[in-house]
């Protein structure tokens, strides 16, 4: 028997994000027939910025609950007392989210692995492919401004020799969202080939409605961040019919040709009733990590240092391709794809970078200077 806690966050924008993410975990152990082997713990620790009652959810889990492993969606720096919690108790804990922020401590912990979706990773490989298409303004909102993905696409556009014309930040709420400004820039600079851009969510959905409906957009290239790529805005929200090209990679697209990605979406379509995210694939994969460690229970014993060393050389297939752990930060290391969307908003895979090990061992090292956002929730998680 093993025995899993699990710290769920709340979110306003993505109000599925805990249910999306345990369901797929939960769907991948009946896959691997384990779900009567393994128990789930599950709390909720709202956006996850309150320390005091994460590290509390944390301690009940290890002490009440006896919990072998502890799997928390949040981020760093909220997260550091749960890691010496702990590394002083040689647990396991994996910390999961986006993966919309710079790591903040290269140094890692050895009990602690770092499952995120990387978007970082994907933001700075767009901006690298943005780059060869000309110049570009740069659409975000208050809120997603605010996270480190922004940085890599622009940055690493920069770098790469594009140059950015023009900086449109919306505000977060949709009754004040507006386009006034890109529109005007557009009209007066109608040259300028492409737009990089980041929202999420509801915001997401407005960006590329409103969009839609200006005449100046057409045409365009719409280099753009996973979330903004996410399949189910337009199933929740509304029709999108663009006009104007749009692409970008991501961690995952339910059009992945592979056998593991058609396991998982027929396997969670028929646990869930519905059809499978990003967020719930994300849970899938976590599944086959705990699967992986209660088939191995006897070579580590649920002792956090061995589980991580044990690690170090294993691949798993997931529906994304194989993910493994990066030895130097413990973070999980999976391909990239990029991705268009037709007319209709259905997304096709282009092509695959199926190592990003350096594009994340580069954003692992740089060093960056000056003002930083002092956001400190989980993004996706307000």
């Amino acid at each position: 028997m093993m025995k899993a806690g699990l710290l769920l966050p709340g979110s306003t924008m993505l109000p599925l994000i805990r249910h999306d993410f345990l369901q797929g975990l939960q769907a991948a152990l009946q896959y691997a027939g384990i779900d009567k082997e393994v128990t789930l713990v599950t709390a909720n620790i709202n956006y996850g910025i309150n320390q005091e009652q994460v590290r509390a959810e944390a301690e009940k889990m290890f002490f009440q609950e006896q919990a072998d492993i502890l799997i928390v969606y949040g981020d760093q720096p909220e997260l550091s007392a749960i890691q010496q919690l702990a590394l002083s108790l040689n647990k396991l804990v994996i910390i999961v989210n986006n993966g919309a922020k710079y790591q903040e401590d290269i140094a890692p912990n050895p009990v602690v692995l770092y499952h995120t979706l990387q978007n970082v990773v994907q933001c700075r490989l767009t901006g690298i492919h943005a780059a060869a298409h000309g110049a570009a303004g740069v659409c975000t909102s208050y809120y997603d401004g605010g996270y480190s993905h922004v940085h890599a696409m622009s940055q690493a556009y920069a770098d790469h020799g594009g140059k950015v014309m023009f900086n449109f930040v919306s505000d977060y709420k949709v009754k004040d969202f507006h386009l006034q400004q890109l529109q005007a820039f557009l009209q007066t600079n109608p040259d300028t080939p492409s737009l990089l851009t980041l929202f999420n969510g509801d915001l997401a959905w407005h960006f590329l409605h409103r969009l839609q409906q200006l005449p100046e957009a057409a045409g365009k290239n719409i280099f753009a961040s996973p979330m903004l790529l996410d399949e189910t805005l337009a199933p929740v929200y509304g029709e999108l019919n663009p006009h104007f090209r749009i692409g970008g990679y991501v961690p995952w697209t339910r059009t992945l040709d592979t056998e593991e990605n058609k396991q998982f979406l027929q396997h969670f379509r028929s646990f869930a009733k519905r059809e499978g995210s990003v967020l719930s694939m994300h849970g899938w994969e976590n599944g086959l990590l705990l699967a992986h460690l209660f088939h191995n229970a006897p070579s580590h014993e649920f002792n956090g240092r061995k589980i991580v060393q044990l690690l170090r050389d294993i691949a798993i297939n997931s529906p994304r391709g194989p993910i493994s752990m990066d030895n130097n930060t413990h973070h999980i290391i999976a391909p990239a794809w990029y991705v268009q969307a037709d007319p209709n908003f259905q997304l096709s895979v282009v092509t695959c970078v199926s190592q990003t090990d350096d594009v994340w061992k580069y954003i692992a090292e740089e060093k960056r200077t000056g003002i930083s956002s002092g956001w400190i929730n989980t993004y996706l998680c307000a």
